[in-house]
C-alpha cells in the first residue's frame, strides 16, 4: 500500500445537436452513447457535453449535448469550440519533436541551452521536460486569472529547489509544458500559436483549433462553467500566460478527430514511439509525452486529460483496435461534483470494445467504491480479507494513510482487469477526489476475498 499524498434542471431537455456528415456507428451503440450523455445532463451534472469517436481512421460518431451557453441558450454542436486543458501537451510534445525531425534541436539538449542563466535547467534535457521528469519544483499559485511574465516565472523556480533528480520520478506539473512551449519558440523564431497552426493544424485542415491568447476565440465556443450553489455560473477565466504550451489549446470534436487520424502523416515512426514510450518505468503511472500509456483488457490504452476553470476534456486511443474517443464538458469540478469525462469516456469503449476477460461488472465497481469509503471511516471488515493482507492492512496503517483527508470520492473510472499468475484478479480504476486523481488497485482472490488495494497518484 504507497503513501497517499439543480437550479437550471428545468432548462435542459435532450437537446442533441444534429451531428455532421460522419460515417455511421451502428444505431443501436449510437443510441447508448446518447443515453449516457443524455444521462449526465438530466442529473444536472453538466451544460453540456460533446462526444466523438473514431473508428478505423474515420469519425463514426460527433455529437454535441445540452448547452453551449446557457443564457443566451446556445445548443452544443460538434463543431463547438472547447478549452481543451491538459490535451494541449499532445500538441507542445509534437511541436518540439518536428523540430527534432528538421534538426533545429535534439531532445538531450539541456534547458539551459534554450534558457541562458536558468540554473536549473543546466541538468534538465528537453526530453525530461517532455515525460515530465524533469523534477521541477511546483509553484504554488491559487490566481491564475493575472498575467506573469515568463522571465519572472523561470527567476522564481530558480530560487527554488528540485523536487527530484532529473529523469528519475514522473510528476504532473505545469511548469513542464510552459518551460517547452517556450522553447519551441526561441527555436523555431516564431510564437507557439504560430507554429503548431503553421506545422500541424494547416496540413490536418483543424480550421477550429489554436491556443488561446494568441487567435482570439469564436463567438461560437462553448462558455465555461462551475458550481455556484446548486446551479452553474461562468468560471471566471485563466490568464493565458499560465495557459500556454501546457493548457491553452482551443478545439473541437471534428478537429481533434483529425489529430488522432492523421498523427503519424505527420511525426515519423521513431517520434511517435517517442510519445507512447514512458519516459520512467517505475511508478504507477506511465507516462510517454503528453499521453499517459496504460492498458485496459490488457491491451495499450493511451490517454490524456485536462481540466481548466471552466472546462474538463478527454482524449483517449486504443491503439490496436483503431478506437478513439473524444469528451468535452463545459464545467469544472473545482466547487462539486460535474461531469468526469474520463468517466464518460470509459463507458462508450465499454460499448465500443466489450470487456473479454474478469468484466469490471457493477457488482465489483460497487465493492470497490465501499471500500474506499471503508477505509475513509476507518470500518474494515476483517472477514473480507485474506488472511495475509488482513495481516499487512493494520488499523495503524489505515490511521496513518488518512484516507478520509482527500475529501469525497467524485468519481470512479473501470480502467482494466487482469488474471494474476497466483489466481487472483487485479482491477484497476481511476478514481478522483476534490484535489486529484490517483490509480487504485483492488485485488481479489479466487475465492472473492480482498487480497490488495492500493491508492497511487
Amino acid at each position: 500500500m504507497t503513501g497517499l499524498s439543480v437550479g437550471f434542471l428545468a432548462l435542459i431537455a435532450p437537446l442533441v445537436a444534429r451531428a455532421q456528415a460522419v460515417a455511421n456507428l451502428p444505431p443501436a451503440i449510437s443510441e447508448k452513447i446518447d443515453k449516457i450523455a443524455t444521462n449526465q445532463l438530466h442529473a444536472g451534472r453538466t451544460p453540456g457535453l460533446a462526444i466523438g469517436v473514431v473508428e478505423d481512421g474515420r469519425l463514426v460518431y460527433a455529437r454535441g449535448f445540452g448547452f453551449a451557453n446557457l443564457l443566451p441558450h446556445v445548443g452544443m454542436a460538434p463543431d463547438t469550440e472547447f478549452y481543451a486543458g491538459g490535451l494541449t501537451a499532445e500538441f507542445t510534445a509534437a511541436a518540439v519533436l518536428l523540430l527534432a525531425q528538421d534538426g533545429k534541436l535534439k531532445l538531450d539538449d539541456p534547458l539551459s541551452k534554450y534558457l541562458l542563466g536558468f540554473r536549473l535547467g543546466a541538468t534538465i534535457t528537453i526530453a525530461q521536460l517532455l515525460t515530465q521528469t524533469s523534477g521541477l519544483p511546483v509553484v504554488q499559485t491559487s490566481d491564475r486569472a493575472h498575467s506573469i511574465s515568463f522571465d519572472d516565472l523561470l527567476a522564481t523556480i530558480d530560487k527554488m529547489k528540485a523536487s527530484s533528480a532529473p529523469g528519475t520520478v514522473y510528476a504532473n506539473n505545469p511548469l513542464n509544458y510552459l518551460i517547452a512551449g517556450a522553447i519551441v519558440e526561441r527555436v523555431s523564431g516564431v510564437t507557439l500559436s504560430d507554429y503548431l497552426e503553421q506545422h500541424i493544424f494547416i496540413p490536418l485542415v483543424m480550421d477550429h483549433t489554436f491556443l488561446a491568447g494568441d487567435s482570439g476565440i469564436s463567438p461560437s465556443h462553448a462558455t465555461g462553467y462551475t458550481r455556484g450553489g446548486s446551479s452553474f455560473v461562468v468560471a471566471p477565466m485563466w490568464d493565458s500566460t499560465w495557459l500556454a504550451g501546457d493548457a491553452g489549446l482551443v478545439s473541437t470534436i471534428d478537429d481533434l478527430a483529425k489529430w488522432d487520424i492523421e498523427m503519424p502523416v505527420l511525426l515519423r515512426v521513431d517520434a511517435i514511439r517517442a510519445i507512447f514510450t514512458p519516459g520512467v518505468s517505475s511508478g504507477p503511472t506511465q507516462y510517454g509525452m503528453g499521453w499517459i500509456i496504460d492498458k485496459r483488457g490488457g491491451k495499450q490504452f493511451v490517454w490524456s486529460n485536462g481540466e481548466i476553470s471552466g472546462y474538463r476534456a478527454m482524449n483517449a486511443l486504443l491503439p490496436s483496435e483503431h478506437i478513439g474517443v473524444v469528451v468535452f464538458s463545459n464545467s469544472d469540478s473545482f466547487h462539486g461534483g460535474v461531469t468526469v469525462p474520463e468517466e464518460v469516456g470509459a463507458r462508450v469503449l465499454d460499448l465500443l470494445v466489450p470487456p473479454t476477460t474478469a468484466r469490471l461488472d457493477n457488482a465489483i465497481v460497487s465493492r470497490a467504491k465501499e471500500w474506499l469509503g471503508r477505509l475513509a471511516s476507518r470500518r474494515v471488515d476483517r472477514a473480507e480479507l485474506t488472511p495475509g493482507f488482513s495481516s499487512y492492512l493494520t488499523d495503524e496503517l489505515i490511521a496513518r494513510e488518512n484516507f478520509a483527508s482527500l475529501g469525497t470520492l467524485q468519481s470512479i473510472v473501470p480502467i482494466s482487469s487482469t488474471a494474476e499468475s497466483n489466481g487472483d484478479t487485479l482491477y484497476v480504476f481511476l478514481v478522483r477526489y476534490p484535489r486529484a486523481q490517483y490509480h487504485y488497485k483492488f485485488e481479489i482472490a479466487p475465492d472473492g476475498k480482498i487480497d490488495g488495494l492500493s491508492l497511487t497518484a
